[in-house]
């Protein structure tokens, strides 16, 4: 099926990131940063983000009431082995926060035990982890801590940024018996600074706490997957001289998956079913004034939502063509406990795709699918303070609707590689946070919008002097309007990049160029952004059997420029070097 569904990995020798998973995934032609920065760093695909982009963690569904999407921020890189990012409209795949894509991160598995120090200068970065494999217990584990101060742009001044964060993964595999696999991921954070270009003197946004329990178990009858998501954060946003917003966010999410596959002939049926919950999803804020008296204490959100669903998916080959296809029907209760209000949305999502092969070398791909996604409870129920200001739902919202349509054209050789896609998707019922008076927003269907553009891949392997050595080239261009053909919000720049790698016996480096072009379209809420070149290094050697060392270096040039489109986006961190350790034991 990978052969026709736009879905790729996202991670290679050049990833690197010493805060968020951003970062980390922005190396991806189709990845840019959006919103603000931190560790609560957000990604935009293919001109989509926020909620209509589902990110999950080996398969587990990751919610959240902030606006501006999960970061996944709980997560340390470190711990990351590979993501893999759907483009365009994937409901039928992965459920209703897919109408723009989404991203399945998966855990690494160690495969002996390791130590890691890791210093970065610009912040004090400071990283240890610890990893292992016992091999006769089937069980893996991670454990990681991590410090940043606050860091700082190309011209010296401070981004608030820093944060401290503790984190553990286990992982239990078997063989035999009905319980196939056990995974148990705790991490705990505090002291996050949110980046922005507020000034301090204005506002200033913390996370004093950002707890996260997750956990999977999976059985070998039909595949019987259970999981759970347990989240606590507390939000502070401080205007000085003003007042004080303490924001508490609770919520329990639970899931129950069942899937198997079956073979007729040449053609490969799937089929998944499942019950996901969203529990005890609250929202508790308290103001206190100048004078440190309390204005109020109330509860924003009290809410919850149900969703069950059935998919069934194909995959058939015929002569030198590839079939795919598949379908998705959901039903979605969402309730709000504070004042009795139900919501009851029933969708149907399908796709189908056909690659087909052209001769040993090129193959032709085409891909055409619709999603749906499904006001989130903070768009349709939460009545309170935001870090941006004061947000009131809407009851009346409806649905998102999309249709996706892209073609691909691929070359494959022995040591080459080259594709294009070109990709069109029409979204109707577009939500989007609207402002009716200064800091108060509601939210409003906003009829419909359009994104469409390029994107392109291609490499090269060749060897020269003794290593061998990998030449990528990537980018992509987009536009997006509606149908007055006036830009709509989170379009990112075109971006390009070129990134060269070489592999020794013993090493491995690598240097990367990436172009972001300018841009002074833009929508409310959004900044003009100027060109930006940056140019990224690193190195890794091998220098025992047990001894290994890392060398990285970020924004080798010292480039100024603003990260994201977003009207209160940070500079980016300026020249920055990191250096690792491992020992393997």
């Amino acid at each position: 099926m990978s052969k026709v569904l736009p879905e790729q990995k996202a991670i290679d020798e050049t990833s690197f990131s010493a805060d968020s998973l951003a970062t980390l995934l922005e190396q991806s032609p189709l990845v840019n940063l959006n919103g603000q920065g931190g560790l609560f760093q957000t990604v935009n695909i293919r001109g989509f983000a926020r909620w209509r982009i589902q990110t999950l963690v080996e398969g587990v569904p990751i919610y959240t009431e902030r606006r501006a999407g999960t970061a996944v921020e709980f997560i340390p890189p470190a711990f990351i082995s590979q993501a893999y990012i759907t483009q365009g409209a994937a409901s039928t795949q992965l459920g209703s926060g897919a109408i723009g894509g989404g991203i399945d991160l998966i855990l690494a598995t160690p495969q002996q035990h390791a130590l890691t120090y890791s210093y970065g200068h610009l912040a004090d970065y400071r990283e240890v982890q610890v990893q292992g494999n016992v091999a006769d217990e089937g069980l893996s584990y991670l454990l990681n801590h991590r410090h940043a101060n606050n860091s700082q742009d190309a011209k010296g001044d401070a981004i608030l940024d820093r944060f401290e964060q503790q984190s553990i993964a286990l992982r239990k595999r078997m063989d035999t018996g009905k319980l196939r696999e056990g995974l148990l991921l705790y991490s705990s954070a505090n002291n996050i600074a949110k980046a922005s270009s507020d000034a301090p003197a204005k506002r200033i946004t913390l996370y004093p706490a950002n707890d996260h329990l997750l956990g999977k178990v999976q059985f070998d009858w039909l595949n019987t997957t259970f999981y759970l998501h347990d989240s606590k954060q507390l939000t502070l946003v401080d205007r000085p001289g003003k007042r004080v917003n303490r924001v508490s966010n609770d919520a329990l999410d639970l899931g129950l998956q069942l899937n198997d596959e079956l073979k007729y002939g040449q053609t490969l049926l799937s089929w998944r079913a499942g019950i996901d919950a969203r529990t005890g999803v609250k929202v508790f804020e308290r103001e206190v004034d100048s004078a440190g008296d309390e204005t109020f204490a109330r509860l924003n959100l009290d809410a919850q939502q149900w969703q069950a669903f059935v998919a069934s998916e194909f995959v058939r080959e015929a002569g030198q063509g590839t079939w795919v296809g598949g379908a998705r029907l959901a039903q979605q209760y969402q309730h709000d406990n504070l004042f009795s209000h139900t919501s009851e949305d029933t969708n149907l999502s399908g796709f189908i795709g056909y690659a087909h092969t052209l001769n040993a070398n090129w193959q032709w791909a085409g891909y055409l699918s619709h999603a749906y996604r499904v006001p989130s409870l903070t768009e349709r129920y939460y009545d309170g303070t935001t870090p941006r200001g004061t947000v009131k739902g809407s009851v009346d919202l409806t649905t998102e609707t999309a249709i996706n349509a892209q073609t691909s054209l691929i070359y494959q050789s022995k040591a080459v590689g080259l594709s294009i896609t070109l990709f069109e998707q029409n979204i109707n019922d577009y939500i989007e946070r609207v402002n009716q008076a200064d800091d108060q927003f509601v939210y409003r269907n906003i009829a419909s919008a359009r994104v469409r553009g390029l994107s392109y891949q291609g490499g090269i392997e060749f060897n020269l002097s003794q290593l061998h050595w990998n030449l990528d080239v990537s980018g992509q261009w987009l536009e997006g309007v509606n149908p007055q053909g006036q830009r709509i919000a989170d379009i990112p720049p075109a971006k390009h990049r070129l990134a060269l790698t070489a592999f020794g016996e013993r090493s491995q480096g690598f240097i990367a160029l990436t172009h972001r072009q300018s841009s002074d379209e833009l929508a409310e809420g959004e900044l003009q952004l100027a060109d930006a070149t940056t140019i990224d290094a690193g190195y890794h050697y091998q220098l025992s059997d047990s001894l290994e060392i890392s060398v990285n270096l970020t924004n080798l040039t010292n480039r100024q420029y603003v990260t994201a489109r977003d009207d209160l986006a940070p500079f980016a961190k300026g020249r920055d070097l990191h250096l690792s350790v491992d020992y393997l034991f």
